[in-house]
């Protein structure tokens, strides 16, 4: 079964912008594709990697014996160290236990690449946890609810960055981003938007500041009773967790 993950990074404008760059940058080059699930089936029927690169074979632990897959040659991974070969692809969703698996076990020392770049630190943990929470939905009811309304968002960390690359926010008036850390760094911009440190929330007027973090109930309160204490800007999370989800997430630890 295709993760989460899969589903937003591969639909991405970032993913296919990079994928067709690697299409380009790898030409010519003795290519061997490691990682045969179905995920790899669903990106070459759309990409076709074989008919762009001189693809020498493609491996994956299924494989006991030399075969056929996808129309191309298939091969075990004791097998790699006897190929003649410029770099390994990996087109598993994680690569470093792969490429340590390779080298360590293969002793080979070739280049190395990725169809699965990771833009931001725990990419795939953050995408995962939106998903499972239901926000893609969760978007389209707050862009329905805060049309026309301003927002200023809270905390411009990695949960953020994948929010801003990997979903839709169009239809949300943002028009800043808020972080402690603007306090001491020179930065006016961030991912497009005005930088402003939490102190100057208030001078913006936002109707709305929506807290970019996995856990809010803290930084929420802080903030209604500090930087926007007497004001009557309202505070909320990005995504809420219902008390069943959140019992249930308790529950399966």
């Amino acid at each position: 079964m295709l993760s989460n993950y899969f589903k937003v990074k591969t639909t991405s404008k970032i993913f296919d912008e990079y994928i067709c760059s690697l299409l380009d940058e790898l030409k010519g080059k003795r290519i061997i594709l490691y990682g045969m699930g179905e995920g790899f089936v669903e990106l070459n029927k759309k990409y076709r990697f074989s008919e762009y690169w001189n693809v020498t074979a493609v491996t994956d632990l299924r494989f006991e014996k030399e075969q056929t897959f996808e129309g191309m040659r298939a091969i075990p991974p004791q097998s790699i160290a006897g190929e003649e070969f410029d770099i390994i692809v990996i087109t598993n969703e994680s690569s470093g236990r792969i490429i340590n698996y390779i080298n360590n076990v293969f002793k080979i020392d070739k280049e190395f690449k990725t169809l699965f770049c990771q833009e931001t630190a725990n990419e795939i943990q953050n995408i995962e946890h939106l998903e499972k929470f239901g926000f893609p939905k969760y978007l389209e009811k707050m862009k329905k609810r805060l049309k026309n309304k301003k927002i200023v968002i809270y905390d411009a960390g990695e949960f953020f960055k994948v929010i801003k690359g990997y979903y839709n926010l169009d239809g949300l008036n943002i028009i800043a981003i808020s972080d402690k850390r603007f306090a001491q760094s020179n930065e006016k911009e961030f991912l497009g938007y005005q930088a402003v440190e939490p102190d100057k929330i208030k001078y913006l007027k936002p109707d709305y500041v929506i807290v970019a973090t996995k856990i809010f109930r803290s930084i929420i309160e802080d903030l209604r009773h500090s930087q926007l204490k007497g004001t009557k800007i309202r505070v909320e999370p990005i995504l809420k967790r219902s008390l069943w989800k959140i019992l249930g997430e308790i529950w399966s630890l």
